[in-house]
């Protein structure tokens, strides 16, 4: 999870505890995986032949790689300077596509096929893992909200055969009001694509 502060990160640390614990069983199942038949037929199939453990690895990076941008995204796609309540009812979702060009650089193992906003209410009659992440956002939230820490939007990213992933960003609070950037796909797309880091949004 991304924080505002260093301090708000140590405050959320008992959540992001739990969180982090369930990461390791995910590693351990898909390192397993690979090691079975269809494991490595996927291996045949997938960027530089590795395995969808290798691959969920590179997804990790690609994420903190791009951290910043994929907040802006979400303050963005959902409107949250107009309001923050919309983190509860609405995640932005990134279809991922994974590269063969990537060239070894972190931000450029995956590009942004689609993305859009998806309303939490009928993304939780989706096939699993989307009701399990949906509900552990919704207790992020809650906890986040009652100790006055502010608010927790999120992220899905999905990269086929890997599940759907959360991407969650706390102590969200006094965004600024600013008028929605209406081409705010176009410049996410954009900004993927080349790998480059620090992104600068143009409004």
């Amino acid at each position: 999870m991304a924080y505002c502060s260093k301090e708000c990160q140590k405050a959320d640390w008992k959540s992001h505890k739990r969180n982090c614990l369930n990461n390791e069983l995910l590693a351990e199942s898909l390192k397993h995986h690979s090691n079975t038949p269809l494991g490595m037929l996927e291996s045949l199939v997938l960027p530089d032949g590795i395995t969808r453990f290798e691959l969920d690895k590179r997804l990790e990076k690609w994420v903190k790689f791009h951290q910043p941008l994929l907040m802006w995204a979400a303050i963005e796609s959902l409107s949250l300077g107009k309001d923050l309540s919309r983190s509860r009812k609405q995640v932005l979702y990134i279809k991922l596509e994974a590269r063969h060009d990537h060239h070894e650089s972190a931000g450029k193992y995956f590009r942004a096929a689609d993305a859009y906003p998806v309303n939490v209410e009928e993304a939780m009659t989706w096939p699993a893992p989307w009701p399990e992440s949906l509900v552990a956002l919704r207790e992020l939230q809650d906890e986040s909200e009652r100790m006055n820490r502010g608010s927790c939007a999120a992220v899905m990213v999905e990269c086929k055969p890997l599940a759907v992933q959360t991407v969650p960003f706390g102590s969200l609070k006094n965004l600024t009001d600013t008028q929605l950037t209406k081409n705010w796909k176009e410049m996410v797309t954009a900004e993927i694509e080349p790998g480059n880091r620090p992104y600068k949004t143009r409004r």
